[in-house]
């Protein structure tokens, strides 16, 4: 097998934005479906060989202001792996895929090939909520907050009076498509006496933070 026939190609990498219940790689389906865990990063490439040799792999990761690579995993014979990213910081990430034919030829015969994936974000860190303030005037109570990611936007953010269901909260942009955004909303015929009010804000990635008011 000559080196330059060796064909390696990576799509785009990253975690699925919606969680899912599950991590599990089907491997017996021709797609080699990737489903998402929180915390887990899933990469996949295409490899080919002209002569039919077995390929193995060695996939390595840095940052992207770093430079050396760190073996990720070694001797993967599939062409997709699954790793659980907590053990990183957040930020920006490469990896790089080695294609080896050592599997049908001698190690001095064995020839390889690379390539660099376009680089992705590892976020594992939830937002920040801040300024959080309930206050009642009359049958009306309102609240306010702000949320703040630094890696991802926020997504969505939720709201529950008194362990009740949790309801969606729009931000005063209207939009939910920024690391920062604000929110005020009003809850009106609040009846009277103390209540508890709940806020989650969830960021690209899956990512939570929760908060509480108190209003009375």
């Amino acid at each position: 097998m000559a080196a330059e026939n060796r064909n390696l190609t990576l799509p785009p990498l990253s975690r699925r934005r919606r969680p899912a219940s599950s991590a599990s790689i089907t491997p017996s389906e021709p797609s080699s479906t990737l489903n998402y865990a929180k915390g887990y990063v899933g990469a996949r490439w295409l490899a080919s060989d002209e002569n039919g040799d077995e390929l193995m792999y060695t996939v390595e990761i840095r940052g992207v202001r770093e430079s050396e690579w760190k073996l990720l995993k070694e001797n993967v014979t599939q062409r997709h792996i699954s790793w659980d990213s907590t053990a990183y910081a957040d930020g920006e990430y490469v990896l790089r895929v080695t294609a080896s034919d050592l599997p049908d030829n001698s190690p001095a015969g064995a020839l390889t090939g690379s390539l660099i994936s376009p680089a992705f974000l590892i976020d594992n860190t939830p937002p920040a909520i801040t300024g959080l303030t309930a206050s009642r005037a009359g049958k009306d109570s309102s609240l306010s907050w702000t949320a703040r990611d630094a890696n991802s936007i926020i997504e969505r953010a939720e709201y529950s009076l008194d362990g009740g269901d949790w309801l969606v909260a729009a931000p005063e942009s209207r939009l939910s498509d920024a690391l920062e955004l604000s929110y005020k909303l009003t809850l009106e015929n609040l009846p009277q006496g103390e209540h508890t009010i709940a806020v989650r804000v969830t960021d690209a990635f899956g990512n939570q933070a929760v908060g509480k008011a108190i209003v009375r």
